[in-house]
This record gives C-alpha cells, sequence and structure tokens, in this order.
C-alpha cells in the first residue's frame, strides 16, 4: 500500500509541474516483480511499469522460466505498456561477474524472445567496458557475448522493420 500510495503521489508532483514525461514506475526486488499492480495498479494515466529480469532472478522456482516471467512481469504487459529497462547476463568467470547477472549464456535468447512475444520493449545493461554486466569490453567497442546477442536481435529487428515499411511503401 505504501508503494502505490508514494508512487501515486510522485506521479501527481510531477503532472503538477508541467512534467510531459512518462512516468516509470518499478516493481520490488530491485524492479523485477510487479505483481502488486495485478490486484491495484497504480491509479494514474499514462504511466508504463518497468522490470530487471535478470537471468539469476529465475533460480528460485522450480517453474519453467517463461512462467516466472509471466508471474513477476509478463502478466503486466497484457494491460499495460512494460519496459525491461535493464537486461544483460555475463558468465561467471566475466570481469565483475556477480549474481544475479550471471548465466551459461541462454538467457539472451530466451529473453529477446518472451520480450518480443509480450511485447515488452528493452534496453540491455550496461554500454560501459567497466560496469558488469558489460555489453563491451573496451572503449574500441568490441562486444562482449551479451553485446553480440543484444546487437544481432536490435540488427535484425530494424532489418524486419525496414523490409515492412519498404513493402508498406510500394502498396
Amino acid at each position: 500500500e505504501q508503494w502505490k500510495a508514494l508512487n501515486e503521489e510522485i506521479i501527481s508532483i510531477i503532472v503538477a509541474h508541467g512534467g510531459k514525461a512518462v512516468p516509470l514506475v518499478a516493481g520490488f526486488d530491485w524492479a523485477y516483480h510487479l505483481d502488486p499492480i495485478a490486484e491495484r495498479p497504480i491509479e494514474r494515466s499514462n504511466i508504463g511499469y518497468v522490470s530487471h529480469p535478470y537471468p539469476g532472478k529465475t533460480r528460485h522456482s522450480t517453474l519453467p522460466v517463461e512462467q516466472q516471467w509471466d508471474a513477476a512481469f509478463g502478466f503486466a504487459a497484457r494491460k499495460y505498456p512494460v519496459i525491461t529497462t535493464e537486461i544483460g547476463y555475463m558468465s561467471a568467470d566475466a570481469p565483475g561477474a556477480h549474481s544475479p547477472a550471471i548465466d551459461d549464456g541462454s538467457y539472451g535468447k530466451r529473453i529477446t524472445d518472451y520480450l518480443a512475444k509480450h511485447g515488452v520493449s528493452w534496453t540491455a545493461w550496461c554500454f560501459d567496458p567497466d560496469w558488469p554486466p558489460r555489453l563491451i569490453s573496451d572503449w574500441n567497442f568490441t562486444p562482449t557475448a551479451a553485446g553480440a546477442h543484444f546487437r544481432e536481435v536490435m540488427l535484425a529487428r530494424r532489418a524486419a522493420a525496414q523490409a515492412t515499411g519498404v513493402a508498406a511503401r510500394s502498396k
């Protein structure tokens, strides 16, 4: 209840002072769980919800990962705008490796496929060679495994959008 009331108050203050940006409301457990809004969503218009579904967040259950994501934040995307403002992963031996970002490499495809299927926007963390989980390994912009994955996904989606745009313009 306090979380809901605080978010509603902050949004009201922003709007009252002429704020035009879309407020983003993060969930619990370092912005992973949005389950409070299943029964009692934030009662303000023009907002979006945020989740940070790092790979280690799903290790506490025997349910399939996709079902865990459904319960944590995916359900919200059926009704509200949702963006995962942090997704990323790294191997256990990568510099700065830490929980909950450690993964065997399977997370990247799983999360980007899941987000695409559910219409959830995303940003990958972090475009810096020092802050893990890193997308680049140096300031020459050499991609890490995660960086290469997210880059390929973005390039493929851009190509698909361009192809669709070209097809639509030619009709």
